[in-house]
This record gives C-alpha cells, sequence and structure tokens, in this order.
C-alpha cells in the first residue's frame, strides 16, 4: 500500500493552499461553492449544501503538458443557435425563476421541476441561469445555445448587415463567436461555404 500526502492550509478567508505529493492547487470560495486551480491543469467546480453530504462537482484539464501534446489539430465544436428566444427565455428567468419556467421553456423538463421542488436551485441555479442567458451560454435540450444568431453560423445572409457582402459577414459571424469565448477554425468557415 503506498503513502499519500495531502496538506492543506488556509491562506486568507475563502482562500485554501493545497499541497499534495503530485501537484498543488489552489481553492477559492466558501463552503458549499468552491473552485479549485491545479498546477495539473485540472480545474474542478464544486457546489454543494454544507453538512448534507449533497454535492456536485465538474472538473475540465485546461492543457496538456508538452510531454503529451500531440501535433493533430482538434476541430473546434460546432456552435448551434437554438430556435428559443433570448428575451423570451430571460424574462421567464427573471419573474418565474424560482420555478423553473425558463426551463420549461428550453426543454428541460428534469431540471425544471428540480427547480419547483428547490425553489429555484436555493436561489443559487436562478441568479446562475440568469447570468448564463444574459451570456448566451445557457443551452436547450439539445446543445443548442440560445440567444446567438442563426445568421452568424448558417452561412446566410444577415438582414442587420444590410449591404456587406456574404463574405463580410462570414467574418462578423466569425469574430461574434470569438467575442463570446468560442473557437473558430478556417474548417468551419469553409463548412460553412458548402
Amino acid at each position: 500500500m503506498g503513502m499519500r500526502f495531502r496538506k492543506s492550509k488556509k491562506i486568507a478567508p475563502g482562500v485554501r493552499l493545497n499541497l499534495s505529493a503530485k501537484s498543488a492547487s489552489i481553492s477559492i470560495g466558501p463552503k458549499g461553492f468552491k473552485k479549485t486551480f491545479s498546477t495539473s491543469g485540472r480545474t474542478t467546480t464544486t457546489v454543494g449544501i454544507p453538512g448534507s453530504g449533497l454535492s456536485y462537482s465538474t472538473s475540465k484539464k485546461i492543457g496538456q503538458t508538452a510531454a503529451r501534446s500531440t501535433s493533430q489539430e482538434v476541430p473546434a465544436a460546432v456552435v448551434l443557435p437554438s430556435p428559443k428566444n433570448k428575451w423570451v427565455a430571460l424574462g421567464l428567468c427573471v419573474f418565474l425563476g424560482f420555478f423553473g419556467a425558463h426551463r420549461f421553456y428550453v426543454g428541460k423538463v428534469g431540471t425544471g421541476v428540480l427547480y419547483i421542488m428547490t425553489v429555484g436551485g436555493l436561489g443559487f441555479g436562478w441568479i446562475i441561469d440568469m447570468v448564463m442567458i444574459c451570456c448566451n451560454k445557457f443551452t436547450d435540450c439539445n446543445g443548442a445555445f440560445v440567444g446567438l444568431k442563426a445568421a452568424e453560423y448558417t452561412g446566410q445572409p444577415d438582414p442587420d448587415l444590410g449591404e456587406a457582402s456574404l463574405e463580410d459577414q462570414r467574418e462578423a459571424a466569425a469574430e461574434a463567436a470569438r467575442a463570446y469565448g468560442y473557437t473558430v477554425t478556417d474548417s468551419d468557415q469553409e463548412n460553412v461555404r458548402e
């Protein structure tokens, strides 16, 4: 049986330095909501109800070390706009978010029922959903983003850009996607042209 080493030290209120045999990390946030950044490149977000044993964690690798990286380029994921209206979803979230009306609107019935039973995820889920809708990061039941303009990704002329050529509109769509934090590659733009 191997030995494990783990030490955690409080640096400031809500900030902890964690040391282990393989890496170090910093955890930020109070009990119940914590974000951890590790030297191994992993970021973990944990949300829970303190003292209940209920928690939810997501973890993702930020980058790979040079030894593990490959020379192959991974194509960017296709960004799909949702047919649902962002402003309707935001209005439902603001006024009826505690009851999950916005989640029912986008087809997320399971979490809508959960919001009814927990009064909007104890208010936290309601606030997070409002921010996600405003930032165009909220998805419908199919994983499509609510609030993105379909013309930005379909390659069809956008009437808002008036006399601009289709090529200029594609470039504007790519810039809009980059502004929202999405990766756009040349292969994405070539697929749109076909």
